[in-house]
């Protein structure tokens, strides 16, 4: 392997550094610098939110437990301003009910916040490359339009839904699906209707991932339209429930491409179903229709591949839409995300694993620092099936300090896409909500150690909590 000069021309310290800016590093950077640290968060693009807003990944979802008690904390905060100024400037109205919110909205509510808790924010800043020294991260090289920069901090936390300083650093980690995950989806009572055939495909070896996906803004829709959509949500439709025949389907220009490949009597499309979600304006709806199995996010070639491939199936969809399904005929393509939406890659190993049977069986631990509540939604990483799993069995399921915490150094933790987690609960944990929980756990726990000095491994847990609670997150 070659080895490459760093001509670092810039030095920064801090108490704490988080790498990556999606809903989840924010949180982090801002519990942080609310509690006093000095705190640096980069980001390799131009604004915050990530899929929240690059990815217009419009459901803020998993911010109550299943009974309806709200998470609280940075959860309640970020959603709330959000939605009053979504209602305000983006034309809602009874429409906006739930968590319909607008990410051009949240993009401003991100870096607001981040700006008036005191956060340094490096944008169009890249990392490349981690210093460590025995069981600590010393520094991070990160590479902006100036040139390198060295960034020394006492506590790192990754951010960045790939796990990509957990790498660089060498830090225990693993990619995609661990062995025996299908047995553990088997052993619980959830919907195996849903993937009942799909063991030797969707599990066929290790390290198999769910599929990539961009999402779409449509809109042009009446209300009428939009409800006799709905109606068609998340379902697998044959031909006759719309009264398409297949000679009428395969005289389609994009029939036999970009995913919509013929399967029996189902109506081919790339995610099998109708995936629509609500915005806050009644005509334009989000659309996850997209689907690319076989990518991996932490991968270069692969990424670039996806991009490729999900950007292609985007004028198909919006022309199936407009011809095949009731109520979008005049409707119209806005804008599709500027980013592929990765649901799985990398993830830390901590000092605890979060298992599928944790999740589903909602297990509660000790050192709670944060709670799921969202079902186990495993896209078929064979691409067969619509989803794999089901509900968890009770209202929420603990996350344990552990989970945020690097099995290989003491200043190390993550939060967002990338804790430590099996295959099953990451299905459930990569939600927008629970990774601002996990968020908000972290930044608080990286400046309590840096007023007391001591690795982020090493803080009293129980403090960590009762500081939680106080600012309204509920983990008690």
């Amino acid at each position: 392997m070659e080895t490459v000069s760093l001509n670092v021309n810039r030095i920064c310290e801090c108490d704490v550094c988080v790498v990556g800016g999606g809903v989840g590093g924010v949180s982090a950077a801002v519990s942080a610098a609310r509690y006093g640290a000095n705190t640096i968060l980069i980001e390799s693009t131009g604004c915050l939110g990530g899929q929240a807003t690059l990815g217009l990944v419009t459901p803020l979802d998993a911010r109550k437990s299943r009974d309806g008690k709200h998470f609280g904390g940075l959860i309640d905060e970020i959603f709330n301003e959000t939605k009053e100024l979504s209602d305000k400037y983006c034309a809602a109205d009874d429409a906006s009910e739930g968590y319909a919110i607008s990410p051009h909205v949240l993009k401003y509510v991100l870096i607001e916040k981040a700006d008036n808790a005191g956060v340094s924010m490096h944008f169009h800043t890249s990392i490349i490359s981690a210093k460590t020294s025995g069981n600590k991260i010393t520094a991070i090289y990160a590479t902006d339009k100036s040139g390198i920069i060295k960034i020394k901090a006492k506590t790192f936390i990754d951010a960045s839904g790939d796990a990509v300083l957990t790498a660089l650093s060498g830090a225990e980690n693993v990619v995609g699906s661990e062995h025996g995950v299908y047995d553990i989806l088997m052993s619980n009572d959830l919907d195996k209707a849903h993937f009942s055939d799909t063991k030797h495909e969707a599990y066929s070896h290790d390290g198999m991932m769910q599929p990539v996906s961009i999402f779409i803004l449509i809109g042009g829709l009446t209300d009428d339209a939009r409800e006799k959509a709905m109606a068609l949500n998340n379902k697998v439709l044959k031909f006759g429930d719309l009264g398409i025949s297949k000679e009428k389907f395969l005289a389609w220009k994009f029939a036999g491409t970009c995913g919509f490949e013929l399967d029996g009597d189902k109506i081919p499309m790339p995610q099998g179903r109708i995936l629509l979600s609500k915005t806050p304006r009644n005509d334009v709806v989000a659309v996850n229709m997209s689907r690319v199995i076989g990518i991996d996010g932490s991968d270069a070639s692969s990424l670039n591949e996806g991009e490729v491939k999900a950007q292609k199936q985007v004028i198909a969809i919006v022309d199936f839409l407009k011809t095949f399904i009731p109520g979008f005929e005049n409707a119209y393509y806005i804008q599709s995300g500027f980013t592929l939406g990765v649901r799985e890659s990398r993830r830390m190993v901590g000092r605890y694993v979060l298992t599928g049977n944790d999740a589903i069986n909602c297990r509660t631990f000790e050192h709670c620092v944060a709670r799921g509540s969202y079902l186990i939604d495993i896209h078929d990483p064979s691409g067969k099936a619509k989803a794999i799993g089901g509900a968890i069995k009770g209202a929420f399921y603990d996350i344990p300090y552990e989970c945020l915490v690097s099995k290989t150094y003491d200043n190390l933790l993550a939060c967002g896409r990338c804790i430590s987690s099996d295959h099953v609960a990451h299905a459930s944990t990569r939600i927008q909500g629970t990774c601002i929980m996990t968020g908000q756990a972290v930044g608080t726990a990286a400046a309590i150690a840096a007023k007391k000095d001591i690795d982020a491994s090493d803080i009293d847990v129980s403090y960590l909590r009762e500081v939680l609670i106080a600012d309204g997150v509920y983990i008690n």
